[in-house]
């Protein structure tokens, strides 16, 4: 039988006592399905860098403490809604915007993963050459899948499974009270206003989710989902045919006397002119004409949840209790 001197069995433990620790935390591997294929991670992200305010919310929500980076624009303000606006404290990074990431402060951040989504989606392939990237773009026109699907993922892969069961369950009962409610409530027509204009937005336009979310039957047929193009040059032939066409759609949609009316005001979410969608939709003799509004039956939608963030599950949670505080208020 060998022997060994003190100093020798000392090193033998230490090495034994080493590859003990190691084995008692070894990597866990997780593949992550997204809008842009699969993304192999060797462990749970430590550092991340958030460009969808969707899943800063949902990350927010669930306690993960491994965001790093977030976009805050030229500023350091980055227009965030108050319940994450503890994000724009220094200690997370600026990297830049929505729609465009500062790449140089993200190569010094060095996340081990990045995640995009809606408005930085097409950002996909230069930041995956610089870290691992997701894509958490909602897929398809149910805005609640999305959330539930979003949260899972992410609890799955930074190991607070519980908590985010427990936040979709929570989801789950509420969204479920709201359709309830509003079936009992007839129709629903969403506007959205962009500075003095008003625009109705049918299922299948931008923001139809609204109606599904909601569960609230719309007051016009559903339209075809198109890709989303850019604005025309003002006064151009193009953009007089896409306001008279807007014009067309309002009145046909105010014609139809929905019971409630549903606002989304894009000044108000965005900040970068006073808001004036309140005045806007009074002083419009066809809007002030109808049941919904001579009722008091309209929900301004909180702005920068629908127009920013998006499929966040608190930012969702608290609207879709405001709304149906709202359909209560009114029986």
């Amino acid at each position: 039988m060998p022997t060994f001197s003190r100093k020798a069995l000392l090193g033998i433990s230490a090495a034994i006592a080493a590859l003990t620790l190691a084995g008692a935390a070894p990597a866990k591997e997780v593949t992550i399905a997204h809008a842009k294929g699969q993304t192999l991670l060797e462990q749970a992200p430590k550092k991340v860098a958030v460009y969808d305010l969707a899943t800063l919310d949902i990350l927010n929500a669930l306690g993960v403490d491994a965001v790093a980076g977030v976009p805050k624009g030229a500023d350091g303000n980055g227009n965030l809604p108050p319940h994450l606006a503890r994000y724009t404290a220094p200690r997370y990074a600026n990297v830049g915007t929505l729609f465009e990431p500062d790449t140089a402060a993200l190569a010094a951040l060095k996340p081990d993963l990045v995640i995009i989504g809606g408005r930085s989606a097409k950002k996909y392939v230069e930041l995956a050459g610089l870290a691992p990237t997701i894509d958490l773009s909602s897929q398809g026109g149910d805005l609640a899948a999305t959330v539930i699907d979003n949260t899972r993922k992410l609890g799955h892969l930074f190991g607070v499974e519980e908590q985010a069961g427990q936040r979709v369950t929570e989801f789950e009962a509420t969204v479920s009270e709201l359709h309830a409610e509003a079936g009992r409530q007839g129709t629903g027509l969403l506007l959205f206003s962009a500075g003095q204009g008003v625009a109705v937005h049918a299922p299948g336009d931008r923001f139809g989710h609204v109606y599904d979310f909601i569960g609230i039957r719309s007051a016009v047929p559903a339209v075809e989902a198109t890709e989303r193009s850019g604005r025309a040059p003002a006064g151009s032939p193009e953009a007089e045919l896409a306001h008279r066409q807007q014009q067309q759609k309002l009145e046909a949609g105010l014609s139809a006397d929905p019971h409630w009316i549903f606002v989304i005001d894009r000044s108000a979410a965005t900040g970068t002119a006073p808001s004036t969608a309140r005045q806007t939709l009074a002083q419009d003799p066809r809007i002030s004409a109808t049941s919904a509004w001579k009722a008091g039956r309209v929900v301004y939608l909180d702005p920068k949840t629908w127009y920013l963030v998006g499929a966040g599950i608190d930012a969702l949670s608290q609207s879709a209790k405001a709304t149906l505080a709202s359909f209560k208020a009114a029986n």
